[in-house]
C-alpha cells in the first residue's frame, strides 16, 4: 500500500513509500482506509523534529505523519463494540499516536466517531485535528453553544485551519466575533461571517479590538512576545469575564531545544509566570493542548454537516501530498488544504 512518511528530521522532507498493510487491530483499536486527509502546522513542525524529544523519544523512522482524516472502517479490534466495518468516520490524533498519511492505518478507538451521509468527504477531510483543537479552545475560556451569545470574542490566527473553525463555531453560538489575520485572507473571513476583520500589522486597528475573549490560534512565536497587543486589549478593559486562551505555546519548541526534563520544567515556569501576571489584571490565561475526545468530534460531524460554512481552502488528490507539503508557498490558502484517495 501507499505511504507518506520521512526518512529523518534533516531535511524532513515527506515522501511517498510503498509499504506493508497494517497488521490487524489490537485491543481497543481501529483499521482504517483512508477517504482524505489534510495538512495541519503541527506535521510540518514535527517534520522537521518540533517535539522529537516527546513525540519520537526513540527517533523511530520511517515517521508517518497526519493528525486528522476521513476514512472508512476496515476492521475493529477486541473492545470495540460500537463500530463495524464499513462505517464512515471522522479521524483525529495527537502525534503521539500514529499518522494518517497512508491508504490504511490503525489508531485507538478514542480517535475516530462515526459520521452521517451529509457531511461531505472533503470538508471532513480537514476537520478533526483543526477542529477539536478549536472545540477545546473555546471549552477553556467557558464558550459553548449554551453560554457564548452576546460574548465579545477576538480569534487572532482567524484564517488558519484552528482559527477558521473557531470563528465558525462561536458565530454559531451566538458571540460577536473579531477575526485578525493577514489584509489578503479579508474576503475568506467575510464568507465565514465575521462580524469585524483586523489586519494584525495594523497597530492602530488591534488596539482598538473591542472583545473580552482571545482565541489565540496563531504560530508558536506568537505567544512568546515581549508586547502582546492582544493582551494588551484585555488589560485595558475592566470588564468582568475577561479570558486569553492560546493553542499555540512553547512546550514542544522547550523540548526542543532542551530536552524533556528541562523543556517540561521551563515550560510550566513560563506557563506559571504567564498566568500570575495575567491575573494580576483579573484576566484568566490558558494554555491548550489538544487531546482525543469521540464525543467532542462526533458533536464537530454533526455541526458541519448542518450548513456550516466551507473550511476547505484547497483540495489536492493525495499523490500530490508530499509536493505541497515540502513546499511552504503552497500552503499560503486560508483554511484547511485537504488531499482526496481517489482510489479509495
Amino acid at each position: 500500500m501507499n505511504a507518506y512518511i520521512i526518512k529523518g528530521y534533516d531535511p524532513g522532507t515527506l515522501v511517498a513509500e510503498t509499504v506493508p498493510a497494517p497488521a490487524a487491530p489490537g485491543k481497543h483499536q481501529v483499521q482504517l482506509a483512508l477517504i482524505g486527509t489534510s495538512i495541519n502546522p503541527i506535521d510540518t513542525l514535527v517534520a522537521r523534529g518540533y517535539g522529537a524529544p516527546l513525540l519520537n523519544p526513540k527517533g523511530h523512522f520511517p515517521l508517518m505523519l497526519g493528525r486528522d482524516a476521513v476514512a472508512r472502517i476496515v476492521a475493529t479490534g477486541p473492545g470495540v463494540t460500537d463500530l463495524q466495518a464499513g462505517q464512515r468516520v471522522l479521524v483525529a490524533s495527537s502525534p503521539r499516536i500514529g499518522g494518517t498519511y497512508a491508504d490504511m492505518f490503525n489508531l485507538p478507538r478514542n480517535c475516530v466517531a462515526p459520521i452521517g451521509p451529509e457531511l461531505s468527504d472533503t470538508a471532513a477531510a480537514g476537520l478533526g485535528y483543526a477542529g477539536l483543537t478549536a472545540l477545546q479552545a473555546l471549552a477553556a475560556v467557558n464558550l459553548s453553544a449554551d453560554t457564548a451569545r452576546g460574548k465579545q470574542v477576538c480569534i487572532n490566527g482567524a484564517s488558519g485551519g484552528v482559527g477558521s473553525i473557531a470563528v465558525i463555531l462561536a458565530l454559531r453560538w451566538g458571540a460577536t466575533v473579531t477575526a485578525v489575520a493577514s489584509r489578503q485572507n479579508r474576503e475568506w473571513l467575510q464568507r465565514l461571517g465575521a462580524h469585524d476583520i483586523v489586519d494584525y500589522r495594523d497597530p492602530s486597528a488591534m488596539s482598538a479590538i473591542n472583545a473580552d475573549i482571545i482565541i489565540n490560534c496563531a504560530t508558536p512565536a506568537g505567544d512568546n512576545r515581549a508586547n502582546d497587543p492582544l493582551m494588551d486589549v484585555l488589560q485595558r478593559r475592566n470588564s468582568p469575564g475577561r479570558a486569553y486562551v492560546t493553542t499555540s505555546n512553547p512546550l514542544l519548541g522547550s523540548v526542543s531545544d532542551n530536552g524533556v526534563v528541562r523543556g517540561l520544567a521551563g515550560s510550566g515556569k513560563t506557563y506559571l509566570k504567564k498566568r500570575l501576571a495575567a491575573r494580576q489584571h483579573g484576566i484568566r490565561y490558558r494554555w491548550v493542548l489538544f487531546k482525543e475526545n469521540p464525543r467532542q468530534l462526533e458533536y464537530l460531524g454533526r455541526l458541519f454537516a448542518d450548513g456550516a460554512p466551507d473550511i476547505v481552502g484547497a483540495c489536492y488528490a493525495l499523490s500530490a501530498l508530499p509536493e505541497v507539503f515540502n513546499d511552504p508557498a503552497a500552503l499560503r490558502a486560508p483554511g484547511k488544504t485537504v488531499f482526496m484517495n481517489t482510489q479509495a
